[in-house]
């Protein structure tokens, strides 16, 4: 591929990792599968909104390649290979391969945008090889003209997901909004009790319009914030029915899903899902997660909505997200197990009884074997729900999603050799599993926020009493009763809250009882495993240097951030690892050196004191120490940025995933459904998933708003 190469692009040879379900799946009772089938379905009907948060041209590629690929697959591949090369041809499929894998064509672990790997014109010949092509001409090439340019150009402001006015860009928001305009309206909707997870928001030449996804438009009197509003000047209007196309279909399978629900609880959260997506109110969503948490060790675990708000630059606005998953009961009972002790873990936690919640509410925590994960990319663990009230007074689930598990080759991990290569190699699967549950339930799942009410002014802690730690002064930053956690510390939460559930998992790892509990019969092997949860922290963080942007001076992952803070914190602790620089195959290199004896000593030394800063600043609100003390620890200085380059010299095509479908293929029988582990699989499953041949509505919705959000030229 001589003639084109992109700075970002999905490699031909990107390895396939086959998310399955199969065994799991035949174990389930005929009404447990009906329950998850209808539960599938909404999850991935909801998917379509991910394109459309992804970036301006996502849901037009979504469009495009599902009218591509729907047709005989070898036909199609006969009729390119007419007018391109074999080469050409897997370039064009595995860039079709991560547009589907990532709801669209920027990279959901890191937010950069990735191009085909093909000159444009043999892209645009293999778009009019399809069979679609003649039928869809006019809707293909009003397509084509209108994204080409943002599917090939990775100079700013198309390369990133940000703000315009820092030459990035994010379908959150119309191309004309700027970070300081989105600011304002967040505060607006802060002193007026509306959320943004489930919104939108656009300029236009009458003020801002701040758009909720519902239904419809109608039954105004049920959400009373719906009306116009003037802010510091401007003037704002709130209104719904922004992808009613896509919540109609998301309610309308949630109310077949209730006919197979289990018990009550299931039922009532159904019930308060559906008015969630009918009428936009996130007060329904909440009370939906009030019931889920309720529904304790069910055989079919699934969620939805607007949950995740790592994708949005000001960090508030939250990505679709929906999943289904079979409960793995013999794992779960470690889980469980867990569970059991956590409140003797929470003891050996560096903060003290004030900065911890005054009850441990027990969660579920189940091990699970995903059936769908529908949005841009799938996490190996999960803590629910976001809202900062219903996990302080009522509890919170954790899951471990075991079957997404990434599984390493020998021959593919980096920069390590000899014993502590094959201590990786070994460990990786026993160091993720317990990092994994010590992150969630521990670490996302300790922790007091201090709070006054805004209504009685009274405070949830003794203001007289306890004092600041780091100052010995009265504690003067809290949080009000109607601020959550993430919509105070802003962007900086994602990788401040993943750092310290990073942080909290490997302290506590340093001590026996989760040990006792997962790998009860192999001591000897403790240190060992322990080592390999340090080693990936270290490793990982030196590869992530990839998402750094030297040009922005900004990270792109908020779990890359947390590994390379708790990185620099052992680096900084001096004489904890170091880095060999080599050459290996004509190019510069580096090995990782990790003494194991570190694990117990200098490491645990080190982690303690940042620790306790890292939660209590977080539990006493103070964003601006928070902000300035941990973007310190963000800061690349020349050591790694030549990691950096070194790690860009020596990438390695990142993996993409594939999972099953579920199809109804008679009244009532459900068919499990896996696919072959290729670029084609991926495709193949895609094609089948989203089974109309035009989508209309996502077409539609995206040429009707091409002046909102395309970048002016």
């Amino acid at each position: 591929m001589e003639s084109f190469s992109p700075k970002e692009y999905i490699h031909p040879k990107a390895p396939v990792h086959a998310i399955k379900s199969s065994e799991a799946w035949s174990q389930l009772t005929d009404k447990e599968k009906l329950y998850a089938y209808y539960f599938y379905k909404a999850c991935w009907e909801g998917s379509m909104i991910c394109w459309f948060q992804r970036s301006y041209e996502a849901p037009a590629l979504f469009v495009l390649l599902k009218l591509v690929f729907t047709q005989d697959f070898d036909e199609l591949k006969q009729a390119a290979l007419e007018k391109v090369t074999e080469d050409e041809w897997k370039a064009f499929l595995a860039y079709s391969a991560g547009v589907f894998n990532n709801c669209g064509n920027y990279r959901s672990f890191g937010d950069t945008k990735f191009v085909p790997q093909i000159p444009e014109d043999k892209f645009w010949e293999i778009i009019q090889a399809s069979k679609n092509y003649s039928i869809f001409e006019n809707e293909i090439t009003n397509i084509w003209t209108n994204i080409n340019l943002e599917v090939y150009n990775e100079d700013p402001p198309y390369f990133k997901i940000g703000w315009s006015n820092n030459q990035e860009n994010s379908s959150y928001y119309s191309s004309n909004i700027t970070k300081e305009e989105a600011t304002m309206i967040d505060s607006f909707m802060k002193e007026n009790n509306i959320s943004p997870l489930n919104t939108r928001l656009i300029k236009t030449s009458d003020g801002f319009e701040v758009k909720l996804a519902s239904t419809n438009n109608r039954l105004e009197e049920e959400l009373p914030y719906l009306k116009n509003y003037t802010y510091q000047g401007q003037k704002i209007k709130i209104t719904r029915g922004d992808f009613s196309w896509a919540m109609n279909e998301i309610a309308k399978n949630l109310k077949q899903a209730k006919f197979y629900a289990a018990n009550d609880t299931q039922k009532q959260m159904l019930d308060h899902y559906v008015k969630n997506f009918i009428s936009g109110d996130m007060n329904a969503h909440k009370d939906a997660m009030k019931e889920w948490i309720k529904d304790v060790d069910p055989a079919i675990e699934t969620n939805i909505g607007y949950i995740e708000t790592y994708l949005d630059p000001l960090g508030v606005r939250a990505e679709y997200e929906g999943f289904v998953s079979i409960v793995n009961k013999e794992t779960s009972k470690l889980f469980s197990k867990l569970v059991d002790n956590a409140e003797k873990l929470i003891e050996y936690l560096p903060w003290g009884k004030d900065f911890e919640k005054d009850k441990f509410n027990k969660p579920d925590f189940t091990s699970l074997n995903v059936l769908a994960f529908a949005c841009s990319g799938t996490p190996i663990g999960i803590n629910l729900p976001n809202y900062d009230d219903i996990r302080e007074n009522l509890g919170y689930k954790n899951v471990d999603l075991g079957n997404v598990y990434p599984k390493p080759t020998y021959e593919n991990i980096q920069y390590m050799e000899g014993e502590m290569k094959d201590l990786y190699y070994k460990y990786s699967n026993e160091s993720l599993t317990l990092m994994v549950a010590l992150h969630e339930l521990l670490g996302h799942g300790t922790g007091k926020l201090l709070t006054q009410d805004v209504d009685t002014g009274k405070f949830n802690f003794d203001q007289e009493k306890l004092l600041n730690p780091f100052t010995g002064e009265k504690i003067s930053t809290f949080y009000k009763s109607n601020e959550t956690w993430s919509s105070k510390f802003g962007k900086l939460h994602s990788g401040y809250e993943e750092c310290r559930a990073d942080t909290v998992a490997l302290y506590l790892g340093h001590f026996e009882e989760p040990y006792q509990i997962f790998f009860a019969d192999r001591e000897d092997e403790w240190l060992d495993i322990e080592y390999v949860m340090w080693l990936d922290i270290i490793r990982g963080a030196l590869v992530g240097l990839q998402f750094y942007d030297e040009a922005s001076q900004q990270w792109g992952q908020a779990h890359i951030i947390a590994g390379y803070v708790i990185m620099k914190v052992l680096h900084e602790a001096g004489d904890v690892f170091s880095v060999d620089f080599t050459e290996k195959d004509g190019k510069e290199y580096f090995n990782i050196k990790f003494d194991k004896e570190n694990v117990k000593t200098k490491c645990f030394d080190a982690l303690k004191p940042f620790l306790k800063k890292l939660h209590i600043l977080k539990s006493m609100g103070d964003f601006d120490e928070a902000e300035k003390w941990f973007n310190e620890y963000c800061k690349v200085d020349d050591h790694f940025l030549r990691i950096k380059r070194i790690v860009e010299a020596n990438k390695l095509p990142r993996r993409l995933e594939i999972q099953p479908n579920l199809l109804m293929s008679s009244f009532n029988n459900v068919e499990y459904k896996d696919y072959d582990q290729t670029h084609e699989g991926i495709v193949r499953s895609y094609v089948e998933r989203f089974p109309d041949v035009f989508y209309s509505d996502v077409y539609e919705e995206w040429a009707s708003t091409i002046d909102l959000y395309r970048i002016s030229q």
